[in-house]
């Protein structure tokens, strides 16, 4: 509602109606102008901040400990890297399915990969506090495949782009700890970083 009219002759009798009228409709024109640009500044705050949210993905023990479960036999085997120092391999026999994890020194799951008759059906990685590292969705032949993102161990995103069929593809984006670009790299259909183009 723009204006208020006026309703009646007899409203001219009273001028103090029509200069009240006049203040009520240029109140609603101006919260208008106020909720207006409320709600311009909350989407934009809400853009520049959405890349520094934490994930809130964290290692789900309940489900690993489901699938070693219903493992048949297991066993460890160490390992010669410095991030990773033990290997601890489930096997369930029925399914064809391993359950691979690679602990550091502090026997912490740092990743986990689990194959269902050779073909990797899930992969993560985790920094010491359990949070996700890197988050690679995989296509049916076990290659990443789809949006990849990778995280600082705070949980905030440090680069995202597109994986097809086990290669980086189109754009990555690249953000520093506060969340803010840092960097856009692209990549070919091989996998191959494009040099940026000179001027």
């Amino acid at each position: 509602m723009d204006q208020i009219l006026i309703d009646n002759i007899s409203d001219f009798k009273h001028p103090g109606k029509i200069v009240g009228m006049f203040f009520l409709n240029l109140h609603l024109k101006n919260m208008k102008k106020i909720i207006l640009v409320q709600f311009v500044a909350l989407v934009l705050l809400a853009s520049c901040t959405s890349h520094n949210k934490t994930t809130g993905k964290t290692l789900n023990h309940a489900w690993l400990d489901s699938i070693i479960k219903t493992s048949d036999s297991t066993y460890s085997k160490p390992y010669k890297r410095t991030d990773f120092v033990t290997a601890v391999y489930y096997i369930n026999k029925k399914d064809s399915a391993i359950c691979q994890l690679m602990k550091d020194s502090a026997d912490s799951i740092r990743q986990i990969i689990i194959s269902k008759k050779n073909v990797r059906t899930f992969f993560a990685q985790y920094f010491p506090n359990g949070n996700l590292q890197a988050d690679l969705p995989l296509d049916e032949f076990g290659q990443f495949h789809g949006t990849g993102t990778f995280y600082y161990e705070s949980g905030n995103i440090q680069s995202s782009g597109n994986y097809t069929h086990g290669f980086k593809n189109g754009t990555w984006t690249v953000y520093d700890e506060k969340g803010k670009v840092t960097a856009t790299d692209s990549y070919d259909s091989n996998g191959n970083l494009v040099p940026p183009k000179q001027p």
